[in-house]
């Protein structure tokens, strides 16, 4: 999948567009004094405008540079730290803390949307934002891409070919070292087809993320994922292994199939 790409601050124009992701984007981008005499205390959803630079010497005699902002009504200046020469070429328009770039966001709903993949993680969520048990490894189609949160900028919305409807929430990359990056969520084949012998019913367990007595290692790292910790031995007659995870299910193996669960 073609890479949605960040900005270097050399090449913000005014009036570039910014989403606050989180209310405590005051603490870091701060409302300037004297405008009016309350500044706001909520700003999630707002749009941020980029106003321009301020630059400003530090304690240690360096020129650092101060990024501004506006809502149309406050200005708000971001600090961030760095030398302006550096800043100009490094600070990217998806570092700025909370502040969520809108072309960022509609770079991937170009890329995105009406396009057809296949779901690798069950980590969804429902219209209101709650939990719900996704399925792995199914066809799903992207219906639209909307900004996310602090932690995980974009919100990929999705529907199945049974028209159950969700989202996900992703990262802009697309490598495989971020925990929700394009790569992670989703799978440009139909992975099932690397896994002809395993059977329909072990299958349903597997795209639901569940494990049951009797299947595979393999079969369990496809529901599961990798363990956190393992431990390997043998008796007399036949291998063992224990495997642990995060949320404390621990999993018992002998010859390399499950036998026991402990959620």
């Amino acid at each position: 999948m073609k890479q949605v790409e960040a900005t270097p601050l050399k090449y913000w124009e005014q009036g570039k567009r910014f989403i606050v992701s989180d209310n405590k984007a005051l603490l870091v981008i701060v409302p300037q004094s004297g405008l009016l005499p309350v500044a706001p205390d909520s700003v999630k959803g707002e749009i941020f405008n980029f106003v321009g630079l301020e630059s400003k010497i530090n304690a240690a005699g360096k020129i650092t540079v101060s990024v501004l902002f506006t809502d149309g009504i406050y200005s708000y200046s971001y600090d961030s730290g760095k030398e302006f020469d550096y800043a100009m070429d490094n600070l990217m328009s998806d570092q700025v803390p909370m502040l969520i770039d809108e072309d960022m966001v509609t770079q991937a709903r170009h890329l995105l949307t009406s396009q057809k993949f296949w779901s690798r993680s069950n980590l969804w969520y429902d219209a209101q934002g709650n939990r719900i048990d996704g399925l792995k490894y199914v066809e799903v189609t992207i219906v639209d891409v909307q900004p996310g949160d602090m932690v995980f900028p974009l919100r990929v919305e999705l529907k199945t070919d049974d028209n159950e409807s969700a989202f996900v929430l992703m990262n802009f990359g697309n490598s495989g070292t971020e925990s929700r990056s394009f790569h992670n969520l989703f799978s440009l084949t139909d992975i099932r087809k690397h896994y002809p012998n395993i059977e329909p019913e072990t299958w349903k367990y597997i795209s639901r993320g569940k494990v049951k007595e009797g299947m595979t290692k393999d079969e369990v790292k496809l529901a599961l994922g990798n363990p956190t910790d393992l431990n390997s031995g043998h008796d007399y007659s036949q291998t063992l292994d224990i495997w642990s995870y995060e949320n404390g299910r621990v999993l018992w193996f002998e010859d390399g199939r499950l036998v026991k669960i402990r959620q």
